[in-house]
């Protein structure tokens, strides 16, 4: 039997687990979207190379996503989450090596162990801390918000403190390295563990094909497309209108760094339909006024529209309760958040990659920002018919706990 001691112990070591994870899940990528035009410059590489540096990771987000069920099953959600972030620290250290082949590669592997931990993290919450799901995912989005803010706003200056924008890119294997020594000095918890048998597993088909599953999986493709769309590209719109490129980058901190306000603010509109209606509202209204401004008046009040771009990637936190808290068990929860993220990344790999080649192709920023600003009204649309559908839940013995936050 566990003492209560070992008990205290083990749910501290997950909660810091969880938030040094948080705090990684996005540094590597903003980081390399604010050195994109450094990095581009010196490894001399073109418009191919230059759209898949943003697309990478959704693409990884996909397929890793897709197969992250599977492999929670055999080794355990804990175990996998590890060999996650193993694949992460390696990753960072390959990007140090100056070649576009490091660079990509690096990006790939990275990627891969930041799939693995967005996708299993909603799980181990559940499984660790059910009556305080939201409250966690508040916690574990919010620093994430200040993780890719850090990254992206410090990128530069850091880059050039180590002499070379890929040595800038690899120094981001520091914050990485607690996370796994943390999450490895973790005992492994029978709560999520692999069962030998099919009779606990859970379909993520079966989860997602619901018209809930599906209008949640299409919320989630649009929300996480504009966001790597604009981590992936922000400092580049800015830069292509005259602007520095640390400036450009402190842009795209401070657009990420609205998310850790934002994040508390919008946390309390989940608990019912008509306040998530609100929240729906108020980020995608914001997310079309930052497009507006940027493809109107670029260079006339940039902070302003990072920061209304910024707010209106709080979908993010609001989409993640809403899949924490759906199901009946962690496994259920899993499933859901492996449909809904496997499927929503693979569809958002188009936006990062289909961006770059069109502005390519046009020669300006114009339509790009026609197209995401349609995007972000059909994300509105989306979120406010989530708000009248309830889940379908699999078995007829659940209560009134057992729905999500959006429907109580």
């Amino acid at each position: 039997m566990v003492s209560p001691t070992a008990r205290s112990r083990a749910a501290w070591l997950t909660a810091a687990g969880v938030v040094l994870i948080a705090l990684n899940l996005r540094l590597a990528i903003s980081s390399s979207a604010a050195l994109l035009e450094q990095l581009r410059t010196e490894l001399e590489f073109g418009p191919l190379a230059t759209s898949l540096v943003p697309t990478l990771p959704t693409l990884c987000f996909a397929a890793v996503g897709a197969t992250s069920a599977m492999l929670a099953r055999r080794t355990g959600t804990e175990l996998a989450i590890l060999v996650a972030l193993a694949a992460l620290c390696t990753g960072l250290a390959i990007r140090a090596v100056p070649h576009t082949w490091a660079l990509l590669t690096g990006t790939l592997l990275g990627s891969a162990g930041l799939a693995l931990c967005n996708v299993l993290l909603p799980a181990v919450i559940k499984a660790h801390f059910p009556g305080r799901v939201a409250l966690l995912t508040g916690v574990y989005t919010t620093t994430m918000a200040l993780g890719s803010s850090l990254a992206a706003a410090a990128a530069v200056p850091l880059a050039e403190l180590a002499g070379h924008p890929s040595l800038g890119l690899a120094a981001w294997l520091l914050p990485a390295l607690p996370a796994l020594a943390v999450w490895a000095l973790r005992p492994v918890s029978r709560q999520i563990a692999p069962r030998r048998s099919g009779s606990g597993a859970v379909s993520a088909w079966a989860a997602g094909r619901s018209r809930f599953g599906l209008l949640v999986t299409a919320f989630f493709t649009l929300q996480i497309l504009a966001s790597y769309v604009v981590m992936g590209w922000l400092p580049t719109v800015l830069a292509e209108h005259g602007m520095s490129a640390d400036r450009a980058g402190a842009l795209l901190g401070l657009a990420l760094l609205v998310g850790v306000p934002s994040t508390f603010a919008l946390m309390p509109l989940t608990r019912t339909a008509r306040r998530l209606r609100l929240a729906f509202c108020i980020v995608g209204c914001s997310l079309m006024a930052g497009y507006l401004g940027l493809l109107f008046a670029p260079m006339a009040l940039p902070e302003l529209w990072a920061a209304l771009t910024g707010l209106g990637l709080g979908a993010f936190p609001l989409v993640m309760t809403i899949i924490g808290t759906s199901g009946r068990s962690a496994r259920e929860t899993a499933a859901l958040s492996t449909f809904s993220q496997s499927t929503g990344y693979l569809l958002a790999s188009v936006g990062p990659f289909g961006i770059g080649l069109l502005r390519s192709a046009t020669g300006s920023w114009t339509a790009p920002l026609v197209i995401l600003l349609a995007l972000a009204a059909l994300q509105l649309l989306t979120g406010l018919a989530l708000t009248t559908t309830s889940a379908q839940p699999q078995r007829t013995d659940h209560n009134e706990s057992d729905k999500p936050a959006l429907i109580r």
